[in-house]
């Protein structure tokens, strides 16, 4: 599915495809909005670039459709020709084709008088919006073709509404409208149907108040009058006009006449305060169509204590008349203590609660199921079978009549059933925060303060049924809320939320009657899943945990998804807290732990490994010395699907590095962080690889493993530089130089010599630098390590453009910069180019300068790497400012200053802040530049950054000289330690 009614994005299989950067956005774009359609090379230039497309755009553009195509594969066909390029789209392929075939269909079904089916599709087609139509693409090209699609929501917002009031609904849309008017105030449409809603909800005083309000709105903003439909609405409510009144009865079910004998009215007492559900319940009104010649069902599928039965009830209570002939109700006890009832059993109450005798009730049970049948014939009943544990229990039970409805709830998602017959299934999760805070409140009448709530019903999980026990120990006891919070934190939630007194109605109850319907080994399964200390885990992680094959892995998660005992999105799998609980408690009695956290930890650090290979390919990656799983570890074909793979796992991957240390796995926990830390800085995960590396260098020194230390100290150390504390890293890399040193590890050594030549360079030391630098070459060369000696010539060329040398800087960084590209390491290519760039202003070759600035912000838009960009904007206003356009420099240094400061990069912030400085001098506007210096000498005294510091102060001597203050460029990070 391509969808561009919120993020532009590639969704399949339940994940969303990458596409790296806005460009590649805003081309999808504009190919899925032009529908099929050629678009020409201009437009598309246009697209990206606006009026001014740089003299590389035709080149870009190519590169970036060959980067389209791939994210593509096999969700839509790219393409070209001689006049452009085109996207076939298969029906229904994007989420905006859906929506248009939605709204055709709604608009079908209003001309043919089914104004129901017409809210539906118009509903169904706006659950397809996400937020602001085409986040994500250029700022320009989202503006204006955004407002086109923007008018096509509001247009089936509103005939939605119109639909809506029609069948009677308007009290329900009072205060949809109110939203909707504080947001678009001069939306007449908007105030017309509030107006209309609250005059036919008795309200006709409001009515003619929104008529004032909107007159003195249009008044104040635009000096006119209300248009032609609102005045005659305000005379016709004014008036009493009964057709503004009343709604029109289009979708009401066709009355029978009562029947002489006792209609049966079997559903249970509704639910007392029942909150909330407003969107399920929507759905199942659906039932109450007319359209369509099949019978309609709907099963409502989910975990135990959700909340099924109670929506059923309540459902079936609020539509009650809409079934004349009466409501039949079984419990199948699929689930519960009890024994499952049997088809047969159930078909006997079903048959007597129609008002058989008895005596003429078969003995056979398919004689029961074609008697009962025929009872039902021709008669419109609600038939609600509750707590069905198989489709094969429900099938005898479903009647033949058209007429009537059925209703089923299952802990199951009854797919055997959903395959013979036509079923809809309504799945109920917990409850929202929201919504569950408003049960509590109101089954506590309002007597409890609202902190402990919020707390509360997170403590429960927002499980319905967790929620009820609750607020019913609170009830009985006349307790506290915040004592019940203090129970639940400190002790056995489960425990907390059951009841003596009646040992089948708690929580831990519920999930142990789904727990024991599973045949092994999908119980083991699903206590091993319970173990995964992180938010969810993969399919193929948890195959490593189980020691499974993935597609029996496969097999075990399809019944637990289907029992609600785990939410399985995509390729991910989790728990809910309360279930999790119970998994774990019963993990435990078994004693898998040991065992699987062995074969977990080596999966994920031996795959790690191979998705490194892939980022980092040119450095020599450690091989962890932990056991490799039995059946292998998951490899990767590109360093797209590699990034991919470390993206979603990355909050695993520290969750697993700190419980490991937690737990013993020392060996496990440094390596595991030690192989991923390269990750970490090109991700930017700065605070997680500290947070990982301080628990990594505590376990390697536990262990006495002095070669590991080395490494961890390197990479930590890198880390702390990130953070900006220059004198944390080089007491690491000066430590790691000694330890290294020490255990014979020359690679290692030279290593963290480097870094500490680039400490000294990063604190003005650079003679010291330069001679330290050497060393580490040297040792790199003796190992025949080319990429480490890279690392030294590329400093090299740092430093050389700090002192002024910056012919030899250039010969250091055109070796660098054709090393990198030979690689294809593009991150390391924007970083060089940037140091190209200023080691060319120096030399005031601008044109080549801007040649260089202009591909470096290319490349680090097409990586999405929102830092590089930072940079590269920096420069290149550097460059502009220079070649004589100021205000084309500020524009840039702005947008550079945005993204430093969404991404807290304080260094970065700082040099962007001394940029704009410069800008707003030649600008003419002193003391704005004044303003931007001195908040760069803030910042630059803060992390004691030399260059900056340096930068700031000659900002702010008076700027009476006419030559520009001295540029000086922040000196560019080297690439990170090699493992």
């Amino acid at each position: 599915m391509l969808r561009v009614l919120g993020m532009v994005e590639i969704w399949r299989d339940g994940n969303v495809v990458p596409i790296v950067g806005e460009k590649q956005r805003t081309l999808l774009a504009l190919l899925i909005l032009r529908g099929d359609r050629v678009v020409p090379h201009d437009e598309l230039l246009h697209a990206l670039w606006g009026d001014h497309p740089p003299a590389t755009g035709r080149r870009a553009l190519h590169h970036h459709l060959w980067s389209l195509r791939r994210a593509l594969a096999t969700d839509a066909a790219l393409s070209t020709s001689s006049g452009g390029y085109a996207l076939k789209v298969p029906p229904r392929g994007s989420d905006l084709a859906a929506f248009l075939a939605e709204v055709a269909d709604a608009g079908a079904a209003r001309a043919a008088g089914h104004v129901r089916g017409a809210a539906e599709r118009l509903r169904a087609a706006l659950d397809l919006w996400r937020g602001s139509a085409l986040t994500g693409t250029r700022l320009e090209f989202q503006t204006l073709e955004g407002r086109a699609l923007e008018e096509l929501r509001l247009s089936a917002l509103t005939d939605r509404i119109e639909a809506d009031l029609a069948l009677g609904h308007h009290a329900e849309l009072v205060a949809e409208l109110r939203q909707l008017i504080a947001t678009t105030p001069l939306h007449e449409r908007f105030r017309a149907q509030l107006m209309i809603a609250l005059h036919r909800d008795g309200r006709r005083a409001d009515a003619l108040e929104q008529y004032r309000l909107a007159r003195q709105c249009f008044h104040d903003e635009l000096g006119l009058e209300p248009g032609d439909e609102l005045q005659r609405l305000h005379q016709a409510i004014l008036s009493g006009n009964p057709d503004t009144a009343q709604p029109a009865d289009q979708v009401r079910l066709r009355e029978t006449q009562p029947r002489p004998h006792l209609i049966p009215r079997q559903l249970p007492t509704d639910i007392v305060r029942f909150t909330g559900r407003e969107r399920h319940l929507g759905t199942l009104d659906t039932l109450l169509s007319t359209d369509g010649g099949t019978l309609l069902i709907t099963a409502i599928a989910g975990a135990g204590g959700v909340g099924k039965t109670a929506l059923a009830v309540h459902w079936g209570h609020r539509r009650a008349t809409c079934f004349p002939d009466g409501h039949l109700y079984v419990n199948l006890h699929g689930y519960s203590h009890s024994t499952p009832v049997t088809s047969g059993q159930a078909l006997w109450q079903l048959l007597s609660g129609l008002g058989v005798p008895h005596a003429q009730i078969p003995v056979d049970a398919d004689e029961r199921s074609a008697l009962y049948r025929s009872a039902v014939a021709g008669k419109r009943m609600l038939i609600v079978l509750d707590n069905a544990a198989t489709a094969d229990q429900v099938r005898p039970l479903l009647p033949g009549s058209l007429m009537s409805r059925v209703l089923i709830t299952s802990r199951d998602a009854l797919r055997g059933l959903t395959a013979t017959h036509d079923v809809s299934v309504v799945t109920l999760d917990m409850l929202p925060p929201e919504e569950a805070e408003a049960l509590l409140r109101t089954l506590l009448d309002g007597e409890q303060d609202a902190a402990p709530i919020t707390e509360l019903a997170a403590l429960c999980d927002y499980l319905p049924l967790a929620l009820r026990l609750a607020a019913a120990q609170l009830r009985d006891a006349g307790a506290m809320a915040d004592d019940l919070v203090t129970r639940l934190r400190a002790g056995n939630r489960l425990e907390a939320l059951d009841f003596a007194e009646d040992p089948h109605a708690g929580v831990r109850a519920t999930i142990a009657s789904s727990y024991r319907a599973l045949p092994e080994p999908i119980r083991t399964t699903f206590r091993i899943v319970s173990l995964h200390p992180g938010r969810d885990i993969s399919l193929d992680a948890l195959a490593a945990m189980t020691g499974q094959s993935t597609e029996a892995t496969r097999r075990c998660l399809t019944a637990l998804a289907r029992a609600h005992l785990v939410i399985w999105a995509g390729q991910r799998v989790s728990m809910h807290d309360l279930i999790r609980e119970y998994a774990r408690k019963l993990a435990g009695e078994e004693g898998e732990q040991s065992e699987v956290w062995e074969r977990l930890l080596g999966w994920h650090a031996h795959t790690a490994r191979a998705a490194m290979a892939h980022v980092d390919p040119d450095a020599m990656l450690l091989t962890p010395s932990v056991p490799r799983p039995a059946h292998g570890v998951r490899e990767f074909a590109d360093r797209d699907s590699a990034m991919a793979w470390l993206n979603s796992e990355h909050d695993n991957t520290v969750t697993l590095v700190v419980h490991a240390a937690r737990h013993g796995w020392r060996a496990h926990a440094w390596q595991l962080a030690y192989v991923t830390a390269y990750y970490c800085y090109v991700a930017r995960h700065i605070d997680d690889w500290i947070t990982t590396h301080r628990v990594a260098l505590k376990v390697v020194r536990e262990l006495g493993d002095r070669g590991g230390e080395a490494k961890i100290l390197t990479t930590l150390g890198h880390a702390l530089m990130e953070a900006n504390q220059y004198g944390a890293f080089l007491d690491c890399q000066r430590g790691a130089v000694e330890l290294a040193a020490a255990t014979g590890d020359k690679g290692m050594q030279a290593e963290a010599l480097n870094y500490v030549a680039f400490g000294l360079f990063r604190t003005g030391d650079l003679t010291a630098a330069l001679t330290t630098n050497d060393e580490a070459m040297e040792l790199y060369r003796e190992r025949g390590d080319r990429a480490g000696e890279i690392a030294t010539v590329y400093l090299a060329g740092q430093i050389n453009v700090r002192l002024g040398k910056t012919h030899q800087a250039l010969k250091c960084l055109d070796q660098t910069l054709a090393w990198v590209r030979l690689r294809g390491r593009r991150h390391d290519e924007v970083c060089v180019l940037l140091e190209v760039a200023t080691a060319h202003l120096d030399l005031r070759l601008l044109h080549a300068a801007r040649d260089s600035a202009d591909l470096a912000l290319e490349i680090a838009r097409d990586l999405g790497d929102t830092m590089l960009e930072a940079l590269a904007l920096n420069h290149l206003g550097q460059v502009l400012l220079q070649q004589g356009s100021a205000l084309e420099a500020l524009r840039l240094q702005k947008e550079a200053l945005a993204h430093a400061r969404e991404l807290s990069e304080q260094l970065t912030e700082c040099t962007v802040l001394n940029g704009l400085g410069r800008a707003y001098a030649a600008c003419g506007e002193p003391e704005t530049a004044a303003e931007h210096f001195r908040a760069a000498l803030k910042i630059a005294a803060r992390i004691n950054d030399p260059y900056q510091l340096a930068d700031a102060r000659a900002g702010l001597a008076p700027l009476s000289s006419k030559d520009d203050p001295p540029v000086r460029r922040r000196p560019r990070r080297t690439p990170p330690a090699r493992a």
